[in-house]
């Protein structure tokens, strides 16, 4: 469950292939709680999947990652809820990309911000975890609409409606570039759909992917620990010339899986299937190691998050 995107993942419990997957696009904010569980319950209904056999990944707050490991779950509502940074978590460690790192860093370059998190991939510990809005996928196309708007000039712009077709057109066009050099884009503009290239579309964000770079860095020199790998996820995570950028200048292995965007949601899928297996050797109602529901009520939601980075060379 994302600020933008609700997407779900069915597993296989016994050979973890991937039975299906949805997603469901631009909602209204505040209701996305409650498209993420329409979405499961969906999925679930379809695959004749138990509730008890559902993990909700959430955006948590980062401050409060450290207090427990990154891989504990908590019962609410006859389903288990996980953090979005626990989720990636089991899906890298599950491909074996992590393989040799002791202390990784997860950079989520979400919709509506990027957070960095340093931890261990095999305990889970998180020794540091902080977010900005300095980047992510919204203010990227709210540039690039500004952009074309002044280039090309619009028809007609009024209706909210009309508005938010452009800035679907964009999000489009922009995952599009990341396989591609052009992509077209619909909209309210005199002449019709123009073309957007990937090296113009890398020129209006040059100076906010560098003002990202500069603080994934400060992040890094700040860690209490030695990192040994960066990870991106997210759907921003897509963008050629932040992959680029990132593995020439942060020193330091660079992982860019395959479909960012979707490895949350294929990570809360695991971890459902590893608790289908934990309870097949421990009664269900039986307490875990982890301690009580309790402890993960901060969990829950998208609050408490502070744009408080701290600058640095590296």
């Amino acid at each position: 469950m994302g600020s933008a995107t609700a997407r779900g993942v069915a597993v296989d419990a016994i050979d973890e292939s991937v039975r299906s997957a949805h997603i469901i696009h631009s909602f209204d904010p505040g209701d996305h709680l409650q498209v993420a569980l329409d979405l499961v319950d969906s999925m679930s209904s379809d695959q004749s999947v138990q509730r008890a056999d559902i993990v909700l990944a959430v955006p948590d707050d980062p401050g409060a990652r450290g207090r427990t490991s990154a891989y504990s779950t908590y019962e609410a509502d006859r389903l288990l809820v996980a953090s979005e940074l626990g989720a990636q978590l089991r899906f890298l460690r599950g491909t074996g990309q992590l393989e040799g790192a002791r202390t990784v860093a997860i950079c989520d370059i979400g919709a509506s911000g990027t957070t960095m998190s340093i931890a261990d991939p095999a305990t889970g510990t998180v020794y540091s975890s902080v977010r900005t809005v300095l980047f992510g996928g919204i203010g990227c196309d709210e540039q690039i609409s500004r952009y074309l708007l002044s280039t090309y000039g619009a028809d007609e712009l009024e209706s909210d409606s009309a508005r938010a077709d452009l800035m679907v057109a964009i999000r489009t066009a922009r995952e599009q570039l990341s396989r591609l050099r052009v992509a077209e884009v619909a909209g309210p503009f005199v002449g019709g759909p123009v073309r957007l290239w990937r090296n113009t579309f890398d020129d209006v964000l040059e100076r906010s992917i560098r003002s990202l770079e500069d603080w994934v860095a400060s992040v890094i020199v700040d860690s209490p620990c030695a990192v040994n790998a960066l990870v991106m996820v997210g759907g921003c995570a897509n963008l050629p010339s932040l992959r680029r950028l990132f593995r020439r200048d942060l020193m330091l292995p660079v992982i860019a899986p395959s479909n960012p965007e979707s490895l949350t949601a294929h990570g809360a899928a695991l971890m459902a299937a590893d608790a289908v297996a934990a309870r097949q050797h421990h009664p269900r109602g039986a307490m875990s190691p982890a301690g009580g529901p309790s402890q993960y009520g901060g969990m829950v939601g998208m609050v408490g998050y502070r744009d408080t980075p701290r600058h640095r060379s590296a």
